[in-house]
């Protein structure tokens, strides 16, 4: 088994601006490797490992024999996004690019929504907390959000930013959901965003089932399912990192069945047109597709449309 996992592929988020202060650990590395990033982000993942071999051997054995078991493909998530964590202050800018500035504004409305004003919103795999300002700026209250993460590292980062409002935790969507599908009273949410995150788990409708169990009695409570470099970035992803992407982007025919299954209908962007054809081929680019409690009668809201595919037999 190949155990060294590579640093993901990256999407252009960012700008580059002057570089942040660096950690002391990722400092060294980064000297180490003679300013190649790529470089410090491997050996970042290499020390890591052995420590995992020194301190937990019976998970590094596992890893080694086993990397796609829930445990131990989390661990490995976990490290490979500590890595890309570490060096965030020299490979992105607080400011995303104009583009996927675009992109996040489109997420954070689809979150949103026309009728609810503050959305408790549940961030899968919230990274750096790149979705709060947008979110804030269509209405959200940072004090409703709750962003989870697998990287202690990210957590760290996105505290840093917009910990003195929203709420951040380094806890996997299953564990969290788990918890909460035994506590009656636990949290429920009006929107459930996965931007850049579904793909890292093996059964996506499985999960969806388990996020729709979360969402709130409003009749207008919502999945997000997003990434903004679409599905074909998923694709070449998984295929360089097949032991931490564990699965692609559903097609629509796929999210039709998984939305039944849910209870759900599926609500995508206008601005991706009305043909089959021409949404999946948007898709391909910027993946962005809502989930959403109701029947395929009620009314459209202004971003979106009702989305009733005729596909298949």
């Amino acid at each position: 088994v190949q155990l060294m996992p590579r640093a993901p592929l990256r999407a252009p988020v960012a700008r580059a601006s002057q570089p942040q202060q660096l950690d002391d650990d990722a400092a060294a590395l980064l000297a180490e490797a003679e300013g190649d990033v790529g470089k410090a982000q491997t050996s970042f993942i290499g020390y890591t490992l052995a420590y995992l071999q020194s301190e937990q051997p019976e998970m590094y054995e596992a890893i080694k024999a086993d990397p796609k078991r829930p445990e131990c493909h989390a661990a490995l998530v976990e490290i490979t996004w500590d890595a890309v964590a570490a060096f965030l202050p020299v490979t992105h800018s607080p400011v995303p690019t104009p583009a996927s500035a675009k992109k996040l504004t489109a997420i954070a409305r689809a979150a949103c929504g026309d009728t609810n004003p503050e959305p408790r919103v549940l961030d899968v795999g919230c990274g750096n907390g790149l979705l709060v300002p947008f979110l804030a700026s269509c209405g959200a209250s940072a004090s409703d959000y709750l962003g989870i993460d697998l990287s202690s590292r990210m957590i760290e980062v996105a505290k840093k930013s917009y910990g003195e409002k929203a709420i951040f935790d380094d806890v996997s969507f299953d564990a969290f959901a788990g918890k909460a599908a035994v506590d009656e009273h636990g949290p429920r949410f009006d929107a459930i965003v996965f931007n850049g995150a579904l793909q890292f788990f093996a059964d996506p409708a499985a999960t969806i089932v388990d996020a729709a169990a979360l969402l709130s009695e409003s009749s207008e409570s919502r999945i997000v399912l997003a990434h903004l470099s679409g599905a074909d970035f998923v694709r070449q992803e998984m295929a360089q990192n097949p032991n931490t992407v564990r699965s692609v982007m559903p097609s629509l025919a796929e999210l039709q069945k998984i939305a039944s299954s849910a209870a759900l209908q599926v609500v995508i962007p206008s601005f991706f047109g009305t043909e089959v054809e021409q949404i999946e081929t948007s898709l391909e680019t910027f993946y962005l597709i809502v989930l959403r409690k109701g029947s395929g009668d009620q009314t459209s809201e202004s971003d979106f449309s009702s989305y009733v595919p005729q596909i298949g037999p």
